[in-house]
């Protein structure tokens, strides 16, 4: 009766044939040893999970200082044009480069919300806006790993160091929608297979739509419940489910397609991943950066604990973000995403909870002091919230371009000059897929390079705006016809001297 007890309190439901991953497999001696202080032992309460979300949320607002991304400012102007005229653009109406050509947008939803959040608050405002969907991800992760039985001090233990390999990627892009609903599609493919219902399959069609029309990136999704599909029919005990997750990847595939490209989603996933290959992210995986292997291989080990415990969802998860880090290290984050509630389920283990409890006091105290120094940290900087980083973007140089000009600048800052000069056209931004990649690495090695006839390739720019380091600046400096207006750190502007 006292193991009994032991294992509901763990998790386990009486006569139902699901038993926790914590006592599964386990001895009664080995239950009956296990401790039961919270958060240790039995089920948590939720304020210990609270606390170990509320742990993350100065490296959340950490994260929303540096802001950095060049895509964000051209997708805040792109929505605020989406919302003034109630439509999506379909050609380029930012460059002289590319003026009038042919232009899909992979995140117009989350344009638009962008720049509904930018007219309320501006740039603080999106960065705030940014920090909540990270806060929202990091509560996803956690909630996953209650549910795998993981402890909550494991938990957050588990997720500092993992923050620091996971931090880079939290920026203001649509990306971040990528990771909620990865983590939320896992949790309703989870009770899919257990309890299968036409409400779950509503979930999965009402999730699926709002992810493609925030960013074009479903069909990931698709691929995760396919792999489900598959892996459930490999073992004989969810064999009669074949015909629910069928169901479910064919709600999926079509959901994908109720966006205003509808099929076009297809090709618009290749040429984005074609046109984007001078961009890292998008460089197959790097075994030899600590930064990209590090993530693999805990992607590996979950793998291996999620097949030994037959989490299904899970492995497919898995499988898939696995496979696609080696294509492009952009999935990198998905699979640490979706790697971190195993492993931390994992490394709640009896000797380990023995250990914390144990070293309860001492634990709670450096944790306590590195959250504090992580608060103390964020609210030294917390002036700079939403401001974009000065070491890239010139802020002087971007005001001192003279209204009409056409301009000649380099990759990063074009995005900014787009949201914060739009009487301004540009000769290129981070839209790669608009560009394509001839022409972006044409446009970077001349300007840091600096060669060839600067008339010729110069022709149709009135002001030029480049980093001062750069092969392209220091012949102007030289050039008669072109003169400094501004000098920054980060870009120095040319203005054409006007023909006598």
């Amino acid at each position: 009766m006292a193991c009994c007890t032991r294992v509901c309190l763990l998790g386990g439901r009486s006569g139902s044939g699901i038993v926790h991953p914590m006592v599964e497999g386990r001895s009664a001696e080995a239950i009956r040893d296990m401790p039961t202080g919270p958060p240790f032992g039995r089920p948590a309460r939720t304020k210990y999970w609270i606390l170990a979300w509320l742990a993350f949320m100065p490296i959340a607002l950490a994260r929303a200082e540096n802001f950095g991304e060049s895509d964000t400012f051209w997708q805040i102007r792109t929505g605020i044009m989406s919302l003034e005229t109630g439509r999506i653009p379909t050609a380029d109406p930012y460059s002289w480069t590319a003026a009038g050509e042919p232009w899909t947008l992979n995140s117009w939803g989350f344009n638009v919300v962008l720049a509904a959040v930018y007219n309320l608050g501006g740039l603080v405002g999106v960065a705030l806006a940014c920090a909540a969907i990270v806060s929202a991800i990091v509560g996803l992760v956690l909630l996953l790993a209650r549910n795998l039985g993981a402890s909550p001090a494991v938990s957050g233990w588990l997720l500092l160091p993992t923050s620091l390999l996971l931090i880079i990627w939290l920026s203001a892009r649509p990306h971040l929608v990528d990771y909620v609903a990865v983590l939320i599609l896992i949790i309703i493919m989870r009770r899919m297979l257990v309890a299968p219902s036409v409400r779950q399959l509503g979930g999965l069609a009402v999730l699926t739509t709002v992810w493609v029309n925030l960013h074009a990136a479903s069909l990931l999704g698709v691929a995760i419940v396919g792999a489900v599909l598959v892996l459930a029919g490999l073992l004989k005990a969810t064999r009669d489910r074949v015909g629910w997750l069928a169901g479910a990847t064919a709600v999926a595939l079509l959901c994908s397609l109720a966006n205003p490209y509808g099929i076009g989603i297809f090709s618009q996933t290749t040429q984005v991943k074609d046109a984007s290959t001078v961009i890292t992210e998008w460089q197959p995986l790097n075994l030899a950066d600590p930064l990209q292997a590090v993530p693999f291989v805990l992607g590996l080990l979950a793998l291996v604990v999620a097949a030994r415990r037959r989490e299904i969802v899970l492995s497919a998860a898995l499988l898939v973000t696995l496979a696609g880090s080696v294509t492009a290290m952009r999935i990198i984050p998905i699979l640490l995403l979706v790697s971190m509630p195993v492993l931390m389920s994992a490394a709640s283990h009896p000797l380990v909870l023995r250990y914390f409890e144990s070293r309860r006091r001492m634990l709670a105290q450096c944790g306590t002091l590195a959250v504090a120094a992580v608060t103390v940290l964020v609210a030294i900087n917390l002036h700079s919230l939403g401001r974009p980083d000065p070491a890239t973007y010139p802020s002087d140089a971007i005001g001192s371009i003279p209204s009409g000009c056409t301009l000649f600048n380099d990759y990063m800052v074009g995005g900014l000059v787009i949201l914060q000069r739009p009487d301004v056209r540009v000769s290129l931004d981070s839209r790669n897929d608009l560009y394509g990649a001839d022409r972006v690495n044409k446009f970077m090695r001349f300007i840091e390079r600096g060669d060839g006839d600067l008339t010729e390739r110069l022709s149709g720019a009135d002001c030029v705006l480049v980093p001062p380091s750069s092969g392209l600046a220091q012949r102007l400096r030289t050039d008669a016809q072109w003169k400094v207006q501004t000098a920054e750190t980060a870009s120095v502007l040319f203005i054409r001297v006007p023909a006598s």
